[in-house]
């Protein structure tokens, strides 16, 4: 029996020493580099401690995604503090494009508290996107990183830099750069623009004309908290001749709610976007402002045979929503949804205020009231 159970004996193995191949490594350069192109720029350039070959790689990225909200968070309250931050942000992104070797930019996104006194930063990054034929071009500036900031203090798009002459709060303004080459306007290529996005963003009519003229290839455009753009009338919107816009596919905007005023001078722009398949209106206001006046009709007909959702962000302003449901109504042939949210688009960082909670609550009632007897049941009407 011993015998048996000896010749059973677990025999001990030799010790392997496993070896992984580093198989990343193989790969080309432009596969690397297009992998470290969907990481943070951070996360791209903290590649580069791992060896000699990888030391350069990160600078060849084509989507520069300077998102650095989460640190407002702990400053949110104390404004010195954000202060020291805007200036770190402003040298973290002007020292990274000065590494970047890149000829070509697939995306260029801001997205921190910044205000007018970082114009001169902005606007050489700005230049830095155009002259490597950005297709998405991202200025996310909201105060705090979710709240529309004062227009007066808001940063200004630079017209000069298109050629349309000197921006609206810069006009003795020269531009000038040590650190970043400066191209003259007829030399930037814009053609290449896809998605344009301004958020806390002073750009005039003068420069989103230019755009709409000049980017055949825009799909998408969105302008958030402009105090420029607040000055252009409803009535001159409706009578505006926009450009074929064939390749705008969605588009959001957000304009200031005033009492009385019609809704119907935005679809000036929708008539002009034949593959428009969703439209989002968002309205910046106070308080919630019903109207009282008769609703009007549009002065133009024009069927929408793509557009299947609408949108409605903001104040509830009575007649004019119901005038702009109508509209929709009557020429989105492929209308699937409608969808009204009181709240504020952005997530804050900050409790509510019961105020606002209970007026958030008056325009879904007042909503609730004025849309369902509008729209026909095979269209699905929300109310969040």
């Amino acid at each position: 029996m011993a015998k048996r159970l000896q010749s059973f004996a677990l025999k001990k193995c030799q010790k392997r020493v496993c070896i992984a191949k580093d198989r990343i490594s193989q790969l080309p350069d432009e596969v690397l580099v297009h992998i470290l192109s969907f990481l943070t720029v951070e996360e791209a350039a903290d590649t580069s401690v791992l060896s000699r070959r990888w030391l350069s790689l990160w600078r060849y990225i084509d989507r520069l995604d300077f998102d650095a909200t989460k640190p407002l968070d702990k400053v949110a309250l104390l404004p010195k503090l954000r202060k020291r931050q805007m200036k770190k942000y402003l040298r973290w992104v002007s020292c990274t494009l000065q590494m970047c070797k890149g000829q070509r930019l697939d995306q260029f996104r801001v997205c921190f508290d910044l205000n007018k006194f970082a114009r001169h930063e902005i606007d050489k990054w700005i230049e830095f996107a155009f002259s490597r034929n950005v297709q998405r071009l991202e200025l996310d500036l909201l105060k705090g990183g979710e709240h529309i900031r004062n227009f007066g203090y808001c940063y200004t798009f630079p017209a000069w830099l298109l050629g349309l002459g000197d921006s609206a709060d810069s006009s003795s303004y020269i531009p000038h750069s040590n650190d970043l080459q400066i191209l003259s306007p007829v030399k930037q290529n814009f053609k290449s623009l896809k998605v344009l996005l301004f958020k806390s963003v002073n750009v005039t009519g003068k420069v989103l004309e230019f755009f709409l003229h000049n980017c055949p290839f825009l799909e998408t455009m969105a302008v958030h908290g402009s105090g420029t753009l607040f000055k252009l009338s409803q009535e001159k919107l409706e009578h505006y001749n926009f450009p074929q816009l064939t390749k705008l596919k969605k588009f959001v905007l957000t304009i200031c709610g005033q009492k009385d005023r019609s809704l119907l001078g935005c679809t000036s722009i929708i008539r002009a976007a034949p593959q428009l398949k969703e439209f989002e209106l968002q309205l910046i206001s106070g308080c919630s402002v019903q109207t009282v006046r008769e609703c009007r009709k549009a002065a133009i007909k024009c069927r929408l045979h793509h557009l299947k959702v609408v949108k409605l962000w903001g104040f509830y302003s009575g007649a004019a929503h119901v005038e702009l449901v109508r509209y929709f109504l009557e020429n989105a042939i492929a209308l699937e949804k409608i969808i009204f949210d009181p709240r504020t688009p952005m997530p804050t960082r900050f409790p509510l205020d019961p105020l606002f909670v209970k007026k958030a609550q008056t325009a879904r009632n007042l909503a609730k009231l004025h849309l369902e007897g509008e729209v026909p049941p095979d269209i699905e009407l929300v109310i969040l």
